[in-house]
């Protein structure tokens, strides 16, 4: 691990998003299958990909390069180009992307291309970025899922967060019902399980 900046796997490296990944961001985001369970449109263009980068990523990096942290004292660039090993250990081909929320629900999310699922790159990205957060002092961390996209429910087990409780939101900007399970890893003692969306949706189980 490189400060947080590089994070290296058996098959995988993980970097900082730059500008340059604008063309191989756009081929997976505007893929309709692969957006189908995030909380946006598929990108339509080389200028909305590097808007996409800029607001995601590098405000985001920019910010932790000047010595701001989030709310609890936690870096705000735990959020990484997620690349095949090339050469020499090198990162090679960007297959997707994995970040952790600023926000107080401290949220994980992720996501691949086509060709990159079922291969296990997701929970091994997944272990390595929950592995650092922990370093990092992260209290804990949270992710939800679609209840009709169990496969993104494996990769939370497998990085060993445990699930807490189910909520319907009307999920914004796609303006349909959707049915989240949600999850926690607890890295500090005594962390209660985050009740954000709990408390802010009225139907909501075990």
């Amino acid at each position: 691990m490189d400060n947080g900046i590089r994070i290296e796997t058996p098959r995988l490296v993980l970097r900082r998003m730059m500008l340059d990944d604008a063309p191989a961001l756009l081929d997976m985001l505007s893929d309709e299958r692969v957006i189908k369970f995030l909380p946006m449109f598929a990108l339509a263009d080389a200028q909305e990909a590097r808007a996409f980068i800029e607001r995601k990523f590098l405000v985001r990096y920019a910010r932790a390069d000047a010595g701001e942290r989030d709310a609890s004292g936690c870096p705000l660039d735990l959020r990484y180009a997620v690349c095949l090993k090339g050469d020499a250990g090198a990162a090679g081909r960007l297959i997707g992307y994995i970040q952790i929320g600023e926000d107080e629900a401290h949220d994980f999310g992720y996501a691949y291309v086509r060709d990159a699922w079922g291969h296990g790159y997701a929970s091994e990205a997944a272990r390595a970025v929950v592995a650092h957060a922990r370093e990092a002092g992260m209290p804990f961390l949270t992710a939800t899922h679609d209840e009709l996209n169990p496969a993104s429910g494996h990769v939370m087990r497998a990085c060993g967060m445990e699930y807490r409780y189910s909520y319907r939101e009307r999920w914004m900007p796609k303006d349909y019902d959707v049915v989240f399970r949600m999850y926690q890893i607890d890295f500090a003692p005594d962390v209660p399980t985050y009740r954000g969306y709990w408390d802010r949706y009225t139907e909501h189980w075990v």
